[in-house]
């Protein structure tokens, strides 16, 4: 009974400590919807979309300023390579883990985006940009 007890146990414990990177892939959020917005947009539907701006100016003709920053993730089908991380973790006795949870940390981790919108006197928006924040070195864009 004894020599089943340490295998048993060593099992257990290489199946708890795995599947980190299938918990991260699988709740990665889906990208951000910025279809519709853009030139022409009332604020208030951009704040709607995107929530309160991080940053609100006036630039020297008058006109408001708003910056907002967000997370932007992979398409919800790129979850099915928590498929692949599982068949790893199992092939591999969770060893698989060394590899793919610090590359679910970095190059799949979703984008910070910072939007920038400048509104006319109508409260419409005149200039709009998307920009990724930084160089995080990760494959994920706005």
């Amino acid at each position: 009974m004894k020599t089943f007890l340490v295998p048993i146990t060593m099992v257990l414990v290489i199946l708890a400590q795995s599947a980190c990177s299938v918990y991260k892939a699988s709740t990665q959020p889906g990208p951000a919807d910025l279809q519709g917005l853009g030139i022409g947009v009332l604020r208030q539907q951009v704040i709607a979309r995107l929530g309160a701006p991080k940053f609100s100016d006036v630039d020297p003709q008058g006109r408001k300023q708003d910056m907002f920053e967000f997370q932007s993730g992979f398409h919800q089908g790129s979850k099915a390579r928590v498929i692949l991380y599982l068949a790893a973790d199992v092939f591999t006795l969770g060893l698989a883990e060394l590899i793919l949870w610090p590359m679910e940390l970095t190059v799949m981790e979703r984008a910070t985006c910072i939007a920038n919108a400048t509104y006319g006197r109508s409260q419409k928006v005149e200039t709009w940009n998307v920009n990724k924040k930084g160089s995080d070195g990760g494959i994920q864009d706005c």
